[in-house]
Formats: C-alpha cells, sequence, structure tokens
C-alpha cells in the first residue's frame, strides 16, 4: 500500500508491490508490470530483483537519507561510462526526480568475499579492472577523498555529533597529511570510491565487473589502489607486486608514498562516513562501530614512522 504521504524522492519506504506500481507510473519506464524480489545485500539502498516481461533487471532505489552525500546523476553518468569501459554492467534506467535505477542483471555472478581478497591472483584482476576504469574519460564531477573527508567533517559538525579524543586527534593529523599531498599535486581519474567486497562481481567465466557507483566521481589515481591495500591488510611484500601489476612499471617512492597515505586517507573518509550515518540513519546497522572500526587503526597508522615516510617522499 502506498502511505497518504509518499514522497517520491523517497520510493524506499514503499512496500515492493506498491512501489512497483509507482515505478510503471515514472517517465519513460520501459519494462512495464514487474515483480519485485527484495535483495538482502546493500546497506545504502533498497535493491530488488525486477521481473519484467523480457526476463530479470537490477532494480536500486536510494535508501532514505542518500541525497545527503549521493549525486545520482552522477552515480548514473559513471555507471554509463563504466559500461562503455567493458567494466560494469549496461545501464537500463534511470529517472532523476527518484534516483531509481536498472542496470542489467548479471546472471551466474557471484559476489566477491575474503577468500578472494587472500587470493593474489583474483586481486591482481581486481587491479587490471581499476587500470581499466582510470583509463577511461573523466567525470563530471569531481570528488576526492579529500573533498569527502572535508564533506563528511562538515556533515558531522552539522549534526552535532562530538568526536571522542583520539577522533579528533586523527583529523589534526590528517590535515597536515591532506595539506601537504594536496600541495604535492594530484593526478586525476574516473573513480569508482567504494571497495566494499560485493561490488566486485566475478562471472561464471572468469569475467570481473564493478558494480555500485554511488560514490563514482574524478578521484586520485591512487586513491583506490591505496584504500584495497591499506583495508585488507596486505603486507608491503605483497603491495610491491600488485603495485606494479597496476603501474605496469616498478613504483617509485613517490608513488609508493602516495599510495599508503591515500590507504589511510580511504579510513579516516569511511571511518567519519560510518559516525555520519550513525547519526542521521535509523536503520539496523551499527554504523557507529563500523566508523570507530576505521578511525581507530587510522590513527595508529598516522603516528607510524611508515606515514612519516610517506610524508617526506611527497
Amino acid at each position: 500500500m502506498t502511505p497518504a504521504t509518499f514522497d517520491i524522492t523517497d520510493m524506499s519506504a514503499l512496500e515492493p508491490q506498491a512501489l512497483a506500481s509507482e515505478l510503471a507510473n515514472l517517465p519513460g519506464w520501459p519494462f512495464g508490470p514487474i515483480r519485485l524480489d527484495r535483495v538482502d545485500d546493500g546497506i545504502t539502498n533498497v535493491n530488488y530483483f525486477a521481473h519484467t516481461a523480457d526476463g530479470v533487471v537490477f532494480l536500486k532505489v536510494p535508501g532514505p537519507g542518500t541525497r545527503a552525500f549521493i549525486n545520482w546523476d552522477v552515480s548514473t553518468e559513471a555507471t554509463r561510462c563504466a559500461a562503455e569501459q567493458g567494466v560494469g554492467p549496461e545501464l537500463l534506467y534511470y529517472d532523476a526526480t527518484s534516483g531509481v535505477q536498472a542496470t542489467r542483471f548479471l546472471d551466474g555472478y557471484r559476489s566477491a568475499g575474503a577468500a578472494d581478497f587472500a587470493d593474489l591472483d583474483r586481486v591482481s584482476e581486481i587491479f587490471d579492472l581499476y587500470r581499466r576504469l582510470h583509463a577511461g574519460p573523466l567525470l563530471s564531477t569531481t570528488k576526492t577523498v579529500f573533498d569527502m573527508i572535508d564533506e563528511h567533517r562538515g556533515q558531522l559538525e552539522g549534526a552535532s555529533v562530538t568526536l571522542e579524543p583520539y577522533q579528533r586527534e586523527v583529523l589534526d593529523r590528517w590535515d597536515t597529511v591532506q595539506a601537504a599531498y594536496v600541495d604535492a599535486g594530484l593526478d586525476l581519474v574516473p573513480g569508482h570510491n567504494d571497495f566494499n567486497p560485493p561490488n566486485y562481481m566475478f562471472g561464471p567465466d572468469g569475467d570481473l565487473k564493478l558494480i555500485d557507483y554511488d560514490y563514482a566521481a574524478n578521484t586520485d589515481r591512487y586513491y583506490e589502489i591505496g584504500g584495497i591495500l591499506t583495508l585488507f591488510g596486505y603486507p608491503q611484500s605483497v603491495e610491491h607486486g600488485l603495485i606494479s601489476a597496476y603501474l605496469g612499471t616498478e613504483p617509485n617512492p613517490g608513488e609508493l608514498a602516495r599510495i599508503h597515505l591515500s590507504g589511510i586517507g580511504a579510513a579516516v573518509k569511511w571511518g567519519l562516513w560510518g559516525l555520519y550515518n550513525a547519526a542521521v540513519r535509523d536503520v539496523d546497522f551499527d554504523y557507529d562501530k563500523y566508523g570507530a572500526g576505521m578511525l581507530a587503526p587510522a590513527h595508529h597508522w598516522l603516528k607510524s614512522d611508515r606515514a612519516a615516510w610517506a610524508m617526506k617522499q611527497l
């Protein structure tokens, strides 16, 4: 049943049957009547398998409050560009008012899991995917990790969130890193900006696709590589080979420094993201614990000898 206060910009509030009816009324809706099955994966949006007369498509409905930090027009632009690069699934439909997106269902594909990130051959495939993504045309919007961290800090202030003392120290130390990194110059590429394992989809024939472009924007070349290496905890001996595979050559000290500091930035960004979501969203997920779980190691890394070395290489 459709609520009396139904708002087309928050279709996530609808039950599947009511949602299916409202979708049919969207401008240019190409699928006709559909049946929806909820997908359990995902903590940001409400996702469905949409059964149409021509088969199944993947349907994404923006989650409550997501317009505060997701630009759905840019997300859709990135989804389309990634498909053209052979990196992501084909975009089938987008409605700018509701933010609803439909992409081709990746039949037979499976989400990546912990075992895939422990398999260096699989990780090399993921790095090759980023190499192809980063070779594509720049997007219309730039939002680097530095921009995202600044944005989340402002959001936390606006939500009157009180940070723990160590979390304030993380931001104080990060200010120094950010100023030095930006002053040294950025190398912008089209970025996906979300390292969540379910976003990597392995096909039955060995194909690999990257899905979910909610946070996509132009970003610094080293951010996504550094984020994966740092957040998944690879030792330096393993990092070097993966970085060489991505770059196509041996990394120099400046590149290694940028990758390491970018990885710390990923932890800071997602830590603040978690704290902000804990303050503004009422969903069954412990965002506060997630945020702290990112900021605590960032606190350690920012005080390490390796971070001090990296700063000298910029």
